[in-house]
């Protein structure tokens, strides 16, 4: 590294220390930005809003009437350098009647972000709207700076990332998770030599994440007056398709435990897990339970290893249900695939230095669930853009919620952000 690339690299630093507010603010301006997981266009306005303000070229990306993909960019100035995308994601949960009725817990998007002191709490900062407020002020930093970037820096803010589906009445493009936006923003021509998908890992970098289907089985039985009830001796008999149900939830519990522990291995980053489970049922009508169910319905989310067949798994499910009831009816309505990055040794290399330089020491190993989960480095590495996630702590989180930022950790996210970018577009 030069003298002049150890100035600018200082004077940047130096603008990111001095923006330290603003980066909590904009962490709580976003957080507190109403916009659930399939009507995101509030927050996209709002990041599009603060580029404008901070003299950022950004533009919208609209999908449908509300939800849009927000593209800024800073332009490089060599043609054929290396360029980098930075992508973070603007929806965080569902909201509304489904949230409120079907799940009984506190909505994200309603409680928002708060401060206490140097820590920022909310769960719509941490997943993801505080990395996206991380590389949002980096970027401020490095056009405040001056920084003479060869290849394009492209800051990316995408609708669609967390887990959803269409399935049953709840259509259409509203519905779509899991990757939505990033594909749409990478078939729509915003491409670079590598991606960073800023995400909280604990300091941790993956370019391993798995797929996930998503499957809904059907059991079917017969609509009877209580008094009137009769209870057939073989359980497929059963005129009950709630009974038949819950059965099946728990063989299928089983069956998770099992598949979990028969796919988990050692890959070159640690160990990668997939897991799977019941995640939602309907039968029957609440305010009717005089008349048993003639149908019942599970929705199972099963995680799957990077190259795994999709197809065979489904598969595996079926022959699990159908042990308890031969009618029973698997469909899947979802199915993404998980990557292993390659060609990720570049930018890699550029975090890890930057990481040492700033924070010290060697990055740590990633957490299982940072191998094991969906995040749209799949997108980008199934393109063949070489991509990884990484990103700062976020406390203790493992009831939704109720980790936390640490300002000091969000301020050298930001700076390791611009070495990297600094690095590669170098």
């Amino acid at each position: 590294m030069t003298g002049a690339d150890t100035a600018m690299r200082d004077a940047v630093f130096e603008l990111i220390d001095a923006d330290r507010e603003l980066l909590a603010d904009t962490c709580l301006e976003l957080g507190n930005t109403y916009a659930p997981c399939g009507h995101e266009q509030p927050v996209a306005d709002a990041v599009s809003a603060w580029y404008e303000r901070h003299g950022i070229a950004a533009r919208q990306q609209q999908i449908l009437a509300d939800r849009s993909n927000v593209v800024a960019t800073l332009a490089g100035s060599r043609p054929g350098a290396r360029s980098l995308i930075f992508n973070a994601h603007l929806d965080t949960e569902i909201s509304g009647p489904d949230h409120a009725n079907l799940m009984e817990s506190s909505d994200p998007n309603l409680v928002g972000a708060w401060r206490e002191g140097d820590r920022i709490f909310g769960h719509t900062v941490l997943n993801d709207r505080g990395c996206m407020s991380v590389f949002m002020v980096m970027a401020k930093a490095l056009k405040g700076a001056g920084a003479q970037l060869g290849g394009d820096v492209i800051l990316t803010s995408v609708v669609g990332e967390t887990g959803m589906a269409p399935v049953d009445e709840y259509q259409g493009l509203s519905y779509e998770g899991k990757g939505f936006g990033t594909r749409h923003l990478v078939d729509h021509g915003v491409r670079a030599d590598y991606a960073l998908v800023a995400e909280t890992t604990a300091w941790s970098k993956s370019w391993i994440e798995c797929g996930a289907v998503y499957l809904r089985i059907t059991l079917r039985g017969r609509n009877m007056y209580t008094p009137r009830l009769i209870r057939e001796p073989d359980l497929p008999d059963h005129p009950n398709a709630i009974v038949k149900g819950a059965v099946v939830a728990t063989v299928l519990e089983a069956w998770g435990i099992d598949y979990e522990e028969r796919n988990s291995y050692m890959s070159e980053l640690g160990e990668v897990r997939p897991k799977a489970q019941v995640g939602a049922i309907r039968g029957g009508v609440p305010y009717r339970p005089n008349r048993s169910s003639p149908v019942c319905k599970l929705y199972m989310d099963v995680r799957t290893l990077p190259g795994a067949d999709q197809d065979a798994v489904v598969d595996e499910v079926r022959a699990v249900a159908r042990s308890v009831d031969p009618a029973v009816e698997v469909d899947c309505y979802m199915a993404k695939a998980g990557r292993v990055g390659t060609g990720v040794e570049p930018l890699s290399e550029a975090v890890e230095q930057a990481y040492g330089e700033i924070v010290g020491g060697a990055t740590p190993p990633p957490q299982v669930a940072h191998t094991s989960m969906w995040r749209d480095t799949n997108i980008f590495n199934a393109v063949g853009i070489p991509s990884l996630t990484f990103g700062p702590p976020r406390g203790s989180a493992a009831v939704q919620g109720t980790g936390h930022f640490e300002l000091d950790d969000l301020v050298a996210a930001a700076k390791v952000y611009a070495a990297v970018a600094m690095d590669i577009c170098a």
